[in-house]
């Protein structure tokens, strides 16, 4: 009992690491040199084309590096809005799946795309997804 709780404990940060948040584009991490491979998976349109994914990765460190950068139509000045999603440590995720992505749209809330991820736990890479809304009425992205 007591080794289970140790590991428990160990692997907490590990997980609240992975876990996404959203930051402006503003970063090394968009940079266009990161486009993953090859690059006509690493590209997903939706909202006929308004709503752009795109699969970034980073050569180190060597578990993680796995970004989503979006772009869409900032609703108050007409240029295209950036955001990266990313983990809340910024090292990423170990893969993106982006062909695998699904979306679905909402009106309240906008376009939700889930996307299966690779969740590097310390021993092994774990499946799991993120869910990325991108609300254009409100320039609004955010991820669960």
């Amino acid at each position: 009992m007591r080794h289970a709780l140790a590991a428990l404990v160990a692997l907490a940060p590990a997980a609240l690491a992975a876990q996404p948040m959203v930051r402006d584009c503003d970063t090394h991490i968009a940079n266009a040199r990161n486009l993953a491979r090859p690059y006509d998976e690493a590209i997903r349109e939706f909202a006929n084309g308004d709503v752009v994914l795109m699969s970034l990765l980073m050569d180190e460190p060597a578990c993680c590096g796995a970004h989503l950068m979006v772009t869409f139509p900032d609703p108050y000045e007409g240029f295209q809005s950036c955001r990266i999603v990313t983990t809340a440590d910024e090292m990423g995720w170990g893969a993106l799946d982006l062909p695998t992505a699904e979306a679905s749209y909402d009106a309240a809330t906008g376009l939700t795309v889930r996307v299966p991820i690779q969740v590097f736990d310390g021993m092994a890479f774990q499946p799991e997804s993120v869910w990325v809304t991108v609300n254009r009425a409100e320039g609004e992205v955010t991820a669960r």
